[in-house]
């Protein structure tokens, strides 16, 4: 993790040298390439993170006015990020959302998805579940009902 740790140190990097630099990071030559999005779960500080496009969130996020109704549902439960292309760029500005509010247990990404971490799996995975159902409920009570 240290090398991965290191890059959040530098003002760019583009798509190209960061997929060099993550295949050059793999301990298996015959590894799968690593997701453009390694470095956003490197550069939060949690053992571990999920992450999902869940449908629930992104129909919220997705809508006019969408991230008002987040922000409405979650309040400070998670942090927002406005939309940004994945790569390094994103992973540096989720990592700047996290430390604005490091006591939050995830992270909505406008237009893409939803982030969940924890010390451990469980609480990751249970975070997400919560988060992911709580949006389900409100689409079923508030959008759905109508």
């Amino acid at each position: 993790m240290e090398p991965l740790h290191r890059l959040r140190n530098l003002k760019s990097l583009g798509d190209v040298e960061m997929m060099n630099f993550l295949r050059g990071c793999l301990v298996d030559s015959k590894s799968p390439d690593p997701s453009v999005e390694t470095l956003l779960h490197a550069f939060l500080p949690h053992r571990f993170v999920d992450h999902t496009h869940a449908d629930a969130i992104l129909t919220l996020t997705n809508m006019p006015g969408g991230e008002g109704r987040l922000r409405d549902l979650f309040g400070r439960r998670v942090a927002f990020v406005p939309y940004v292309m994945p790569g390094f760029e994103l992973a540096k500005l989720c990592a700047t959302c996290f430390e604005r509010d490091p006591d939050v247990e995830g992270m909505i990404l406008i237009k893409h998805g939803i982030f969940s971490f924890g010390d451990s799996a469980l609480e990751s995975y249970t975070r997400m579940i919560d988060l992911v159902e709580t949006a389900e409920k409100y689409i079923e009570s508030e959008l759905m009902a109508h």
